[in-house]
C-alpha cells in the first residue's frame, strides 16, 4: 500500500518537472538541445506537432503524425518545446514531502500500539457462546 502510494507520487512530481513553452531562437534551441519534439505555430494560426525536429539550413524538418515534414521558419510565428518548470518542481517536492511525512505519521501511530484495530475479542468470543 505504501509502495503503491510513493509510486504515484514520483509518477506525479516527474509529470509536473515540466512545461510546453515558447523558444526564443528556435533554430539554435532545436540544434542544441535536439528535443523529442516542438510545436510550431504557423502564420494562419494552425499548430503543428513536430516529432524528432532537425533544422536543415532555415528549415526544421521532422515527423508530423507519422510522415516527413519540411517547414521552413519564415512560415512560423512561433515555435514552442517542453522545458523544465522549476516552480512546478518546487511545489511537487513540498507537496510530495507533505503526503509522506502524513503517510509515515499514520503508519507509525499505528504501529506498537497494542490495538488490535477495534475488535473486541472477549465480546467476539462471547457471542459464539464459549469463551477461549
Amino acid at each position: 500500500m505504501v509502495k503503491h502510494v510513493v509510486w504515484m507520487g514520483l509518477l506525479v512530481a516527474a509529470a509536473s518537472c515540466t512545461t510546453v513553452a515558447p523558444v526564443s531562437a528556435p533554430a539554435s534551441y532545436i540544434s542544441s538541445k535536439q528535443p523529442h519534439t516542438v510545436w510550431l505555430t504557423k502564420a494562419n494560426k494552425s499548430v503543428v506537432k513536430v516529432d524528432g525536429p532537425r533544422m536543415l539550413g532555415d528549415t526544421v524538418i521532422g515527423s508530423v503524425n507519422g510522415d516527413y515534414t519540411e517547414i521552413p521558419l519564415n512560415e512560423v510565428t512561433r515555435v514552442a518545446a517542453v522545458e523544465p518548470a522549476k516552480g512546478k518542481t518546487i511545489a511537487a517536492a513540498v507537496a510530495g514531502g507533505a503526503v509522506t511525512a502524513a503517510a509515515l505519521v499514520v503508519i507509525f501511530s499505528h504501529s506498537g500500539s497494542g490495538n488490535s484495530g477495534g475488535i473486541d475479542t472477549q465480546a467476539d468470543t462471547m457471542t459464539l457462546g464459549r469463551s477461549f
